[in-house]
């Protein structure tokens, strides 16, 4: 059983604490506690979601999972799908109905792309395995049902007040840093007087989730988004992974909730058979924007997710965002608090997600925005990475670790001394891959390249420098250790406290 918390307590000194148990939290929890960082998780529910807010994993979100062992868990969950819309009278008529591109690959584009697939999965299946995986770490602790109270932002970190929501007992945490990934009404965001600049309720709706063998109605047309035109029921339905849980969406009816009695009636004229079988959930009501911060930080404190960013559904992206971003802060914060990088390395989270995520707010916000050629948008999901390739039997991308990794050819023996040779703290892996991966990742000859762990380059190291003092110099750039490298980090200031 777990003990009460005293009405006065606190969690000590942490290096990380991250405030939200979503995508773009867990994720960035993950990232620090498999660099081993001491991090507290904390989250105002008791229990996460058990409405399916979202229906897919990217290509990039799959690659992640990979590399956090989950990928078989998150695939077993899944449904095999094609990745266009299928707009159809009804269910019943998907045979003859239209397929509109969404901007995912196919499985066979996927396959030229990456060792994974993207997947048809809930959102509230796959939270959970990453809190598990959390707290599978010994460096993690997390916290359910507590809230941020205040906080307040000094010289050496952020000086955190945090409340539990079952008794108001209250606790404090200092933190060298914090992660605001608790969401579209960011009570940390508030706090530090950030505003969010863009349009609000872009799209309002309802979603509830039914229980009906909807598949079976389908047959062998398995999509990730049926449209159906139906006129007297016009709606959506999405697979919310293998089984037969669905959301629906009427565009009837206005905004409010529907009973059960006509959501099933809607869904049996959606799908176009009279007498299937439905069972009606919850429904949630929600509206959406497109927005983006003022600011993605203030002095130790980062914004990630929804509290950075907000999207609609148009593109099935705001999950893969806020995952991406937690990501992206996790491994950067870890490096900066183990001493292999610079503080100025957290400068760069701003400057690398910013632009991805005004232009998916961009695309969120067009009403044709669901609507996009997989070229159009996969490159915007990679974010840049080395190319996959096989070198035997794994990927360019299984070879990156969590510091960085050089990749060269089976010539380029000049490598090995020079990776010897270093005496940075952030741990180098020479990648000795076979000639068309070296190709595949700019490896010509007996150059090499320079690649981070979320496999961006770094540098591109030519065979004609010194390999020593090449590689020294492009260590010491990649971990913000040159002295033009220092952090924009904004004067630290208290704030007031948050509603």
């Amino acid at each position: 059983m777990t003990p009460m918390p005293r009405p006065t307590d606190t969690f000590g000194e942490i290096p990380a604490l991250v405030v939200g148990a979503g995508p773009a939290g867990l994720a960035a929890a993950i990232e620090l506690a498999r660099h081993d960082v001491p991090v507290l998780l904390v989250e105002r529910r008791t229990v996460l979601s058990s409405h399916p807010r979202a229906t897919v994993l990217s290509l990039r979100s799959m690659e992640l999972m990979r590399g956090w062992g989950l990928e078989k868990e998150v695939r077993d969950r899944s449904a095999d799908v094609d990745w266009r819309i299928l707009e159809a009278e009804t269910l019943l008529d998907v045979a003859s109905g239209a397929a509109v591109p969404t901007g995912y690959p196919s499985p066979a584009q996927s396959r030229v792309l990456s060792p994974v697939e993207p997947a048809c999965v809930a959102q509230d299946d796959v939270e959970p395995l990453l809190l598990a995986q959390l707290r599978d770490r010994p460096s993690a602790r997390v916290e359910l049902g507590w809230e941020l109270a205040g906080v307040r932002v000094g010289p050496a970190g952020a000086r955190a007040a945090l409340r539990h929501v079952g008794t108001g007992a209250t606790r404090t945490v200092q933190a060298r840093y914090v992660v605001a990934a608790d969401g579209a009404r960011s009570a940390v965001r508030r706090a530090l007087g950030l505003a969010l600049h863009g349009e609000e309720d872009v799209m309002t709706g309802v979603t509830t989730l039914v229980h009906a063998p909807l598949w079976d109605v389908v047959g062998p047309h398995r999509h990730v988004l049926y449209s159906v035109t139906r006129a007297e029921s016009p709606s959506i339905f999405l697979p919310t992974g293998a089984s037969d849980r669905w959301l629906f969406a009427s565009r009837t009816d206005g905004a409010g909730t529907l009973g059960e009695r006509r959501t099933a009636e809607l869904v049996r004229l959606g799908a176009g058979v009279p007498g299937l079988p439905v069972t009606v959930g919850r429904s949630r009501s929600w509206s959406s924007a497109a927005q983006v911060a003022e600011r993605f930080r203030s002095g130790p404190v980062f914004l990630a997710g929804d509290a950075a960013h907000r999207v609609t559904p148009r593109g099935g992206t705001g999950l893969n965002l806020a995952l991406h971003d937690g990501y992206d802060l996790g491994w950067k914060l870890a490096w900066v608090v183990r001493g292999w990088a610079g503080a100025a390395l957290l400068d760069t989270y701003e400057a690398e997600r910013r632009p991805v995520a005004e232009h998916t707010v961009a695309r969120s916000a067009d009403p044709n925005g669901s609507v996009r050629p997989p070229e159009q948008e996969v490159h915007v999901d990679l974010g840049g990475r080395i190319a996959h390739a096989w070198s035997g039997s794994r990927s360019t991308l299984d070879l990156l670790g969590s510091g960085l990794t050089l990749f060269a050819g089976d010539d380029g023996s000049d490598w090995d001394a020079a990776t010897a040779s270093l005496t940075a703290r952030v741990p180098v892996d020479l990648r000795r891959v076979d000639v068309v991966a070296a190709r595949a990742v700019g490896v010509v000859g007996r150059s090499a390249v320079l690649v981070r762990p979320d496999g961006k380059p770094a540098a591109v190291l030519g065979p004609g420098a010194d390999p020593v003092q090449a590689l020294r110099t492009a260590v010491a750039v990649t971990t913000a250790r040159t002295p033009m490298a220092r952090s924009a980090e904004p004067t630290a200031r208290a704030v007031r406290q948050a509603s």
